[in-house]
């Protein structure tokens, strides 16, 4: 089971930490509650600010808005 749960909307992305509760729908690139940090040219580490869980998640899962922020 994935720690951070990713959902793609039609204005943007709903990110949801399992571990702690932590939610947020981000309509823009910046991000208050989960930070979004580049890994690999493919992939992308988001971390929960709360409980500073991680995964590590691949680009095609996040909107277009995010692809400048996690290079």
């Amino acid at each position: 089971m994935r720690h951070i749960m990713i959902s793609p909307t039609v204005h943007g992305v709903d990110f949801i930490c399992r571990h702690c509760g932590n939610a947020e729908s981000a309509t823009t690139s910046y991000l208050n509650r989960f930070r979004l940090e580049g890994s690999g040219k493919d992939s992308a580490t988001l971390r929960c600010m709360n409980c500073q869980t991680a995964i590590s998640t691949p680009m095609s899962t996040l909107s277009a808005l995010f692809y400048h922020r996690a290079s």
